[in-house]
């Protein structure tokens, strides 16, 4: 399932990430963006985990990172505010 390149998963990791497996190679900060959030959430980030990517993060709320948590949930909702607001 990883690439050899890539974020390792742990098992936690993967399900803190759900279906959005697929972007644990993207910077936090331009996933949030692709998936529709703004500048708004980006910046609801902790500025040193902007430039982790998802996989990291991912694996950090597995481990129990309660700020690194936050960061995957603001991933998540990142959709749904879009639908939400528009843009």
């Amino acid at each position: 399932m990883d690439e050899q390149d890539g974020v390792k998963l742990t098992l936690g990791g993967i399900k803190k990430l759900g279906n959005l497996v697929n972007l644990k190679d993207d910077i936090i900060a331009d996933a949030v963006r692709e998936r529709g959030g703004g500048q708004g959430q980006v910046n609801q980030l902790r500025s040193d985990y902007q430039d982790l990517r998802v996989g990291e993060l991912a694996n950090l709320a597995a481990e129990g990172n309660a700020e690194a948590e936050t960061a995957i949930k603001i991933l998540k909702q990142a959709r749904k505010k879009r639908e939400k607001y528009g843009k």
